[in-house]
């Protein structure tokens, strides 16, 4: 089964449509280059830890745009009767500025954040592994997609941990379903399928290979491949969290 998703195949899509070459998969002889510390190097991982932050900002309309409007429904109290603050409001931007509309257009701005990722190519891959396997960062997506279109072999594992998430995801939905908190499971449901989406279009990427959404088959694969090009590991950081490593 293949999994079809509005916006996954955009997203994939970025590096096409901005018109950057495609790239082939780097073998073991590749990581080996371009590991000296230099200062060009050390302004490379400047710029990449920059866009890697900027993907994963949320802007605060209201600094971003001071003469943004707070909708509120009539009676609106600052607390709810549980004591927490009333986040009931929406926020409507004044667009009217070009500056601020470019500001606030922030899915675009991820767009070609990634993008700039993707030029820069197996220099950004080191940082894009540490931000997928973050749970912490809420846009990781376009990490996996920036890997994917990268093709480093080495970013397997963590492509395939995150693709991993996504599956328990989407068997904690029907969990739920079972429980009847049907909205919770939808929420679940579509973020498990949106993260299963992206991973497989990045390994299909890399690996030249479609096993569609099959996680065994894709983990299987890895396997045989690792066999060849030797072990590839997940970040000790990541291991220090208390994280289990799988794959």
């Amino acid at each position: 089964m293949k999994v079809k998703v509005a916006g996954i195949a955009i997203i994939f899509s970025l590096a096409l449509s901005a018109g950057l070459p495609a790239k082939e998969p780097s073998s073991n002889q590749d990581r080996g280059g371009g590991a000296q510390a230099s200062p060009q190097n050390a302004e490379i991982q400047k710029q990449v830890k920059q866009l890697i932050d900027l993907i994963n900002q949320e802007p605060n309309l209201l600094m971003v745009n001071p003469r943004a409007r707070v909708v509120k429904d009539p009676g609106w109290q600052p607390y709810t009767a549980d004591g927490k603050y009333n986040q009931d409001f929406r926020v409507v931007p004044d667009d009217s500025s070009p500056e601020i509309a470019q500001a606030l257009q922030i899915e675009q701005n991820r767009v070609k954040w990634t993008n700039e990722l993707i030029q820069i190519g197996l220099p950004a891959v080191p940082e894009l592994i540490k931000s997928v396997l973050d749970e912490g960062k809420k846009y990781r997506q376009f990490y996996v997609t920036a890997l994917g279109r990268i093709k480093e072999l080495k970013a397997v594992p963590a492509v395939l941990k995150y693709y991993y998430e996504g599956v328990q995801q989407e068997k904690l939905a029907k969990s739920l379903e079972t429980v009847g908190t049907s909205e919770d499971a939808q929420k679940l449901k579509q973020e498990s399928a949106l993260q299963k989406g992206v991973a497989v279009e990045a390994l299909k990427s890399i690996s030249g290979k479609d096993f569609g959404d099959d996680y065994p088959k894709w983990e299987q694969w890895w396997k045989e491949t690792e066999k060849k090009i030797g072990p590839v590991n997940l970040p000790k950081l990541y291991e220090i969290k208390g994280a289990k490593s799988h794959p």
